[in-house]
């Protein structure tokens, strides 16, 4: 699943971080070294996806649960205890599940995004970094599969020709064939 979009409504639905919203690449570039003046950030890392198993059917279909997280970052410069780090973390809180929760993409193919779980990501005199957890369904198609160029190769299914082998007086065929049979989907239309 794409972060893009989400980095974009984070962006465009808290206004607290000033636009500050990035993806994995700056959360890399991170040290403890990190001005007051950066704060608050947010970035959105990706943390897993896990499959279900593919239903069983003679096309492909497996849901697949994607987890991501967020960081917010926020100033642990003004109190010792850190009081008003995790106030500022928790009103942050609020605009990022306003931005976010609920939100689906149909035409991507996901579901509702939903809320997980909150956990400390690191704490030291400079910052608080909250991470929140969220995740979304996806389905995976045949569209999308080798199962499904395959399929689209083998073209129409238009008629079927069958031997009957009649069980035999021992309980299984007898290698004769007792009758032929011809199914032309064409004229039953």
């Amino acid at each position: 699943m794409k972060l893009k979009p989400i980095i974009e409504e984070l962006r465009n639905y808290c206004p607290s971080f000033e636009q500050r919203v990035y993806g994995i690449g700056a959360f890399s570039q991170l040290s403890e070294s990190v001005s007051t003046e950066a704060m608050p950030a947010a970035f959105v890392l990706p943390v897993s996806e896990d499959p279900q198993d593919p239903a069983i059917s003679s096309r492909y279909r497996q849901v697949v649960r994607f987890r991501f997280a967020v960081l917010v970052m926020v100033s642990n410069t003004e109190d010792e205890q850190g009081l008003t780090a995790w106030e500022a973390a928790d009103d942050l809180k609020k605009e990022v599940f306003r931005a976010i929760l609920g939100s689906d993409d149909i035409k991507a193919g996901k579901d509702w995004i939903q809320f997980e779980g909150l956990s400390i990501a690191e704490i030291n005199r400079a910052a608080l970094t909250l991470q929140l957890d969220f995740s979304c369904e996806y389905e995976i198609t045949d569209e999308q599969t080798r199962h499904g160029a395959d399929i689209d190769r083998l073209g129409r299914f238009l008629r079927m020709y069958s031997d009957i082998d009649v069980i035999a007086e021992k309980g299984h065929p007898d290698g004769r064939i007792e009758a032929k049979v011809l199914i032309d989907l064409e004229k039953t239309k």
